[in-house]
């Protein structure tokens, strides 16, 4: 997972490369909703557990202001930091472990080529974190926390999102999780800003 977080770096920074910052903000429909899932890895150490991949799936919707590069929304999230502790108990067994939080927050986004089809964006998530546990349940935790989530990826083709987001909110909590997302709404209107100095030349 690790390898794909960095290509998606790569790609972005590809991305922002051709950014023109003197051409004007199309203009995209105002609404737009989300749909994601994909894989999380826990961020930091827990008990001595050894991190393992879990899932993570969420909703969002998002605002876009008007021939600006910004977007605000609200999200429901859930990811999770799954660890092994098998190597501590009883290395012939499968002893696990499966710290989860759902996110309810508010986000917002920049968007690099707004109304493009490759469109790199960064943002973040502000919220609360219900933080619990399944698994094996060996050390039993049930918070509700502050929830902080940097995130940054990319839209393709208007419908695709490919998105790395780091979950902040309690030590054995945290994740970093890599989501592929299907986009309704958002698509660029059929009246777009142009370039004026591009046509008179």
């Amino acid at each position: 997972m690790k390898k794909l977080i960095i290509m998606l770096l790569i790609s972005v920074i590809n991305s922002m490369s051709s950014i023109d910052l003197k051409a004007k903000t199309p203009i995209v429909q105002m609404m737009e909703g989300e749909i994601r899932c994909g894989l999380t890895t826990p961020v930091g150490t827990y008990h001595d557990g050894k991190a393992k991949e879990s899932l993570t799936m969420g909703l969002e919707g998002r605002y876009n202001f008007k021939g600006t590069p910004w977007d605000c929304g609200l999200m429901i999230n859930l990811s999770s930091a799954c660890r092994s502790f098998s190597h501590l108990y009883d290395p012939g067994s499968d002893i696990w472990q499966n710290n989860r939080t759902l996110a309810l927050a508010a986000t917002g986004d920049y968007n690099m080529r707004q109304g493009t089809k490759i469109n790199p964006f960064a943002g973040v998530a502000v919220g609360i974190g219900m933080n619990d546990e399944v698994g094996d349940r060996l050390f039993p935790e049930s918070y509700t926390s502050f929830i902080f989530a940097p995130r940054i990826g990319v839209e393709i083709l208007y419908h695709i999102r490919l998105m790395a987001q780091l979950n902040i909110s309690r030590k054995g909590f945290n994740n970093l999780g890599l989501s592929l997302g299907l986009v309704l709404g958002g698509r660029p209107k059929k009246q777009i800003f142009t370039n004026i100095e591009s046509k008179a030349k």
